[in-house]
């Protein structure tokens, strides 16, 4: 069965899924700029005011969970200064969202975004429509009464520096990005004169549970106690990437619409920060290739109208080189971007579904197994039924976000 990735998107993408904490009937209010921080910064370039949202709006947002709102929320757009993949200085952009009137120090989340294909769904878009990790969660996470500065970056790719192209599921550019975004937030608070507690809780769900644990490694290498990581729920992310290679081509069956998107996207991502410069026609079936070249033409592969069966969307010699490793320089690209295989310092607890149908669950399983060997603090937490699919998936795991973070 053939579709196009482009409609798989619009239709299909969890990010448009209603949450426990989302209702998509709320008017963004305000768009007043704020003054930019001083330049002495390291990281930040500039913070403005986006959106007001009364504790009413919020509430109307989170529905059901409507009691647990306490606070409305101002959301600033965040420039700051990072590196790109090529290590160059680049300004990216994210978003913070500010509870009003919380007169403690605040906690800290630094929140990962899942996939997003549009620059409409970036975070500092904050948009009702594409957007519901930041526009729903988000907001209703910086709203609880325990207090949270809530921290969500773009990802290179989307905002302020768009004219990239976002690296999908990279390990060092999403660790940096990220961790870049939390040195901005921390400049922008002391601008505020808002006090932070020390130490970060890190939450997303997909590419964002990927990023999670990249931000949480990364944070963990470096000595700022300011950034300590305090723990970590990493949603069905793909932790081991070499796995998730081999699991792929051998399902031979229609997978989501969506799902050969992911997939076409790691490799073209790889296949160019690598310099394997593997020719279209050697990983893709004739007929498959010629459209995803097509679609590179117009400056949009991920339109390409392709097989949704990985047995005829990727060639024989493809599939034999992932099985049997012998395709080596995309083993080692794929082993490169692994971000399991580690001990953490802080408690690391992982939400997953079992019947994950784009990022297999065998991914949380590799990564508790390692982590518990050497010696962690990780714990299994399955989200839904045995048949629950990662799209499904995706709204248990903000409602469980949700608790987790109201729990001491």
């Amino acid at each position: 069965m053939l579709t196009t990735f482009k409609r798989g998107y619009e239709k299909a993408r969890f990010q448009t899924i209603p949450a426990l904490v989302i209702l998509l009937i709320v008017t963004v209010s305000g768009c007043v700029k704020d003054h930019n921080p001083e330049p002495e910064f390291q990281y930040l370039v500039k913070a403005d005011a986006i959106a007001q949202v009364s504790v009413n709006e919020v509430k109307q947002r989170a529905s059901i969970l409507a009691p647990i709102v306490q606070y409305g929320v101002t959301a600033y757009r965040i420039t700051y200064q990072t590196l790109g993949v090529d290590q160059k200085p680049v300004q990216a952009s994210g978003l913070i969202l500010l509870p009003v009137g919380y007169t403690g120090d605040l906690r800290v989340l630094s929140f990962q975004h899942g996939t997003i294909t549009t620059q409409e769904e970036a975070p500092s878009s904050y948009l009702p429509v594409g957007n519901m990790e930041a526009y729903g969660a988000g907001t209703l996470a910086a709203s609880l009464g325990q207090g949270y500065l809530v921290v969500m970056a773009d990802y290179l790719g989307f905002g302020e520096s768009k004219a990239l192209p976002h690296p999908y599921q990279h390990k060092a550019s999403l660790a940096s990005s990220t961790l870049d975004m939390l040195q901005a937030a921390r400049e922008f608070a002391n601008s505020k004169g808002i006090k932070l507690q020390k130490g970060v809780r890190l939450a997303g769900y997909s590419e964002g549970g990927y990023a999670t644990l990249a931000l949480h490694q990364a944070l963990e290498q470096q000595t700022s106690s300011e950034l300590t990581v305090l723990g970590s729920y990493p949603g069905a992310g793909a932790y081991d990437m070499l796995a998730t290679a081999e699991w792929v081509v051998s399902q031979d069956k229609d997978l989501p619409i969506f799902a050969s998107a992911y997939y076409m996207w790691v490799l073209l991502t790889y296949n160019q920060l690598y310099g394997i410069n593997t020719p279209l026609t050697d990983f893709l079936t004739p007929g498959n290739a010629t459209k995803v070249a097509a679609a590179v033409a117009t400056g949009n592969p991920l339109a390409a109208d392709v097989d949704l069966n990985p047995t005829k969307l990727f060639s024989s010699s493809f599939i034999a080189g992932i099985k049997n490793k012998t395709n080596q320089p995309l083993i080692k690209a794929l082993q490169a971007n692994n971000v399991y295989d580690w001990k953490p310092k802080a408690p690391v607890l992982f939400l997953h579904a079992t019947g994950d149908d784009i990022v297999p669950v065998l991914n949380t399983e590799l990564a508790v197994k390692a982590m518990q060997a050497k010696g962690a603090t990780v714990a299994f937490q399955a989200l839904g039924t045995a048949g629950t699919t990662h799209r499904e998936g995706a709204q248990l795991y903000l409602a469980a976000m949700v608790r987790l973070l109201t729990t001491p």
